[in-house]
């Protein structure tokens, strides 16, 4: 789903977009980087994480984004990263192509917010990390949010802990602030 002109005026400001490069910076640091190479982005927005990630780290990072004019803004902005128009629920990669897949404050906005959670651990490799950050509601909150409001998504603690749990992620970072939960994820196998 994508984003309404006035979350993009919220979400596109300079004050927004540092915010989010420092917290995906932050959640990065907690991990060892040392072997990784390629980072992908997923709900990359206007590619501020994403910049910032390649420019302090050395990762050979991808963007993608659903909104063609979100991604527009990214190539223009930075045009020596990669980004792509891709919905993440239908990701075009290979199977383990990515060392580590990051995605922050998207989920909410897909009604298949577990189909995308699939592709993005699809796409990581053995040995690789998932750093995951969104709003979360309580399970019985989410369950009537889905009947009541169908085109978005309700992630739950419950339900992403037992998701990353059937497809062999290992716990590595979780906390909470208010309804945001992060979460870093090992892929075992």
């Amino acid at each position: 789903m994508k984003m309404n002109a006035i979350e993009k005026h919220f979400v596109n400001s300079a004050e927004h977009t540092l915010q989010v490069a420092h917290r995906a910076q932050q959640l990065l640091d907690r991990i060892d980087i040392r072997a990784a190479r390629r980072y992908l982005d997923v709900g990359c927005g206007v590619g501020a994480a994403a910049c910032e990630i390649a420019a302090r780290c050395g990762l050979d990072v991808t963007g993608i984004d659903v909104d063609p004019g979100q991604i527009e803004a990214a190539r223009a902005t930075h045009p020596h990263l990669r980004f792509m128009v891709m919905d993440a629920t239908k990701l075009q990669f290979h199977d383990a192509e990515f060392d580590i897949v990051a995605t922050s404050m998207v989920t909410h906005h897909m009604p298949d917010w577990e189909r995308a959670l699939s592709e993005m651990i699809r796409v990581l490799r053995p040995g690789g990390y998932l750093i995951y950050s969104d709003f979360m509601l309580p399970s019985w909150l989410g369950a009537i949010g889905r009947r009541l409001i169908p085109f978005v998504g309700f992630p739950s603690t419950k339900l992403i802990e037992s998701l990353a749990s059937g497809a062999g992620l290992t716990t590595v970072h979780q906390s909470r602030a208010c309804l945001r939960f992060d979460f870093i994820w090992l892929r075992n196998s």
